[in-house]
């Protein structure tokens, strides 16, 4: 049976990637107890063999199974020097996708306490955060004795995509929305992130049904007044700002392994005056407007599709790199809803971080993801481009927005 083939999608973030903004994304998981680091690797073998494109490099164009003997490295174990510089150094290694797998993890344990942080770097070629999340799940439910090992790789299952409406357009707006105010400097290959969360306890009452938006809606709208606030005490009040927001266009919400997210633009085009409950339905608007339309839709077959990757990835990176094409602001995420988030092994996390991708447009991205009674948010940066006092400023006025939002629903 030949190697199976990358999707679109997986094929978009593999000739997209560059030095200067990798297509890579991490999720850092801090634990407050011990894991045996040896039950992480038996558990890390299983996902890779149930989740096998996750042991495969990419050879022209296709998921090429690795040798068994080239995977372990795929998991290491670190117990010395300091934590936070040893997460800092594992992320800041680039992947050979060629040579090795898409996905890498650390434990990185604090000698002193014992608990540690479990932080797994994956290339956007394989997966989106939702396929990781189950891919860790099953990692710890193996390292728990809670499921049976998986000894033999399955079958490669990606996730069937939705139908996409008739005439649908990728940017059926030729607008641009205003670029986020940024340090007069050269975007660089550095990435720095900030992790805080909140309790969401306060948004729980919203509904579609009963307020006509969703706890969704508010963060999107808290991102939108913190990037406009933020330009605006730079001196640009120019035209408005907006956001990247991913959409999951899997036929079945969480079936099958791999990218099932697209991305539809989101801008701040509704009144000053308005309150944040309204506010919130205007994004809500543009949000179902662009789902009908099919905003977030993917085409089956590309330019990439029979042609070899050395000579289509330069024309499909200048069309994705098309000056009209709008990519908001800045990207933001949050993962509401995720495979077995009540799931025991989540339980006693001290901290959840999703370390981002960003396009070559953009600055920061925000990611969130909401477990238990918190909603984890981080936010990633070029430090070239943003400072850490940026950021502080752009963290603080964020959560102040979602003060006022509970104040006002």
């Amino acid at each position: 049976m030949p190697n199976p083939t990358l999707s679109t999608l997986d094929l978009v973030s593999l000739v997209m990637d560059s030095e200067v903004r990798p297509l890579d994304f991490a999720v850092l998981l801090h634990f407050d107890r011990e894991i045996d680091a040896d039950d992480l690797a038996r558990g890390a073998r299983s996902a890779r063999n149930l989740y096998p494109t996750t042991a495969c490099s990419v050879v022209d164009g296709r998921w090429s199974p690795l040798e068994p003997d080239c995977r372990e490295p795929a998991f290491r174990s670190l117990r010395r020097g300091n934590g936070k510089r040893l997460i800092e150094q594992f992320l800041r290694r680039p992947f050979d996708l060629g040579s090795g797998p898409p996905l890498r993890q650390a434990w990185v344990q604090d000698v002193e306490a014992g608990n540690g942080c479990l932080v797994t770097k994956v290339h956007h070629c394989v997966a989106d955060l939702l396929s990781v999340m189950a891919w860790i799940r099953h990692q710890l439910r193996v390292a728990a004795d809670l499921d049976r090992p998986c000894s033999e790789p399955a079958a490669v299952v990606p996730p069937a995509l939705a139908e996409p409406p008739p005439g649908a357009k990728r940017n059926p707006v030729w607008d641009r929305c205003a670029p986020l105010w940024t340090r007069p400097r050269e975007a660089s290959g550095e990435r720095r992130w900030i992790t805080y969360s909140f309790s969401h306890g306060e948004f729980m009452r919203v509904s579609l049904a009963e307020c006509g938006f969703t706890f969704n809606d508010v963060l999107v709208v808290a991102a939108l007044e913190t990037l406009q606030e933020w330009n605006r005490i730079q001196g640009d009040n120019g035209r408005s700002v907006g956001i990247w927001l991913p959409v999951n266009i899997r036929r079945d919400a969480f079936e099958g392994f791999g990218n099932a997210s697209s991305r539809i633009r989101v801008r701040r085009d509704y009144a000053d005056r308005l309150d944040i409950p309204d506010k919130c339905r205007a994004v809500r608007s543009q949000i179902n407007l662009a789902r009908e339309r099919g905003e977030w839709m993917v085409p089956q077959r590309t330019i990439l599709t029979g042609i070899p990757l050395r000579f289509s990835a330069p024309l499909v990176r200048r069309y994705l790199n098309r000056p009209w094409a709008d990519m908001g602001s800045a990207a933001f995420s949050h993962v509401q809803k995720w495979p077995g988030q009540d799931d025991a092994v989540f339980a006693g996390l001290q901290e959840l971080g999703v370390l981002g991708a960003m396009h070559r447009r953009h600055a920061l991205i925000f990611a969130a993801v909401s477990l238990g009674n918190r909603t984890w948010m981080t936010i990633t940066y070029d430090p070239a481009l943003l400072w850490p006092e940026d950021i502080a400023v752009i963290r603080d006025h964020y959560l102040s927005t979602l003060r006022a939002a509970s104040r006002g629903l």
